[in-house]
């Protein structure tokens, strides 16, 4: 007869119990963890809040932004990419967000008579953890305080458009890092001081109007900006709301 330790009879006891809870925890990885397409909606839907909660008053185009929907990617005015769920457009106005570039511009003519949203507040710093947004538009609002320098975290922005509000201080330094955009109008508010040199580095800028604001001192002369006539400078531009500083 065959005689077992207590030791021995124990450890095939607890292997026996190991195997049947085996299962159960091979399981947890997979519907514990998050995906990294659920982390990605859940910062953009933070970042998206955070914005909305920074609107004191509008006419209720945000209304269906709400914290228990899960994904932002189906909120008024809000594009994502449909395969890595990153918000890519963000605009209170009729502009199409696609890849193509001819689509993220309008004409002066067609900004004027888009729908106002009447938006009203400050752009909350947490539009900067947008970092894949592509295009930007809350022209033609009533947003009011500084544009905020973490714009310059969002640098696959192709398309900035803050004109038409009421924003003041001064031009972020930090938009200097959009290496990839195209387009900025932030004309017709009440921004104030120079024009960055930092500027210089927008390498792809096309389309670059600052007018109608409290702007001084001349264009600088670094990198891209040497392409924009000193003619058309900021003083004659505020003759023109729809002005601005052209390429020659």
């Amino acid at each position: 007869m065959i005689h077992r330790s207590p030791f021995v009879l124990g450890l095939h006891h607890n292997e026996h119990l190991f195997d049947q809870m085996s299962g159960a925890i091979t399981l947890l990885p997979s519907t514990a963890v998050p995906s990294n397409e659920s982390k990605q909606i859940s910062k953009s839907c933070e970042a998206l809040l955070s914005f909305r909660n920074s609107i004191v008053s509008s006419d209720g185009v945000l209304r269906q932004w709400r914290p228990e929907d899960p994904d932002p990617c189906g909120w008024k005015g809000v594009k994502c990419d449909p395969e890595t769920k990153r918000v890519i457009c963000l605009a209170t106005v009729l502009i199409k967000c696609e890849e193509q570039m001819k689509e993220y511009t309008v004409s002066p003519r067609a900004m004027r008579s888009l729908p106002r949203h009447k938006l009203s507040g400050s752009i909350s710093p947490d539009i900067g953890k947008l970092e894949h947004l592509k295009l930007l538009a809350l022209h033609n609002n009533n947003f009011y305080g500084i544009i905020p320098s973490e714009l310059g975290n969002c640098t696959e922005l192709r398309a900035l458009y803050l004109q038409g509000n009421y924003l003041s201080g001064l031009i972020p330094s930090e938009l200097g890092r959009l290496l990839e955009i195209e387009y900025l109008d932030i004309s017709s508010n009440s921004l104030s001081g120079y024009i960055p040199p930092s500027l210089g580095k927008l390498d792809k800028l096309s389309t670059f109007n600052v007018s109608t604001n409290f702007l001084v001192g001349p264009i600088p002369s670094d990198g891209i900006l040497t392409n924009f006539s000193e003619n058309s400078g900021i003083m004659r531009c505020r003759e023109d709301r729809y002005g601005g500083l052209r390429l020659r």
